[in-house]
């Protein structure tokens, strides 16, 4: 269900690490909700590009292999095959 949210008004120059965080699951959430998204394949990428986004932001890793590990706990490979599944 998509919730009609007022715009933000003037915004910082600068983000704090929460804001940058709600943003970018408030967009992702926005994005799935408007397409109707299910659960696997969209869903996890785009959930896989927004842990990526932070992880990198943070310094907690340099590349998907090590975001797929510290965010998921598995491999990048399955991973990508939660993506690539027909739902």
């Amino acid at each position: 269900m998509t919730t009609e949210r007022p715009a933000p008004g003037p915004v910082p120059a600068t983000f704090t690490d929460g804001q940058v965080v709600d943003a970018l699951n408030r967009a992702a959430d926005d994005i799935l909700d408007a397409v109707q998204a299910g659960d696997d394949g969209l869903r996890d990428g785009i959930n896989l590009m927004v842990n990526a986004t932070i992880s990198y932001l943070r310094g907690d890793a340099g590349d998907l292999h090590a975001v797929a590990d510290g965010s998921y706990g598995t491999t990048l490979e399955t991973i990508l095959g939660w993506i690539g599944d027909p739902a």
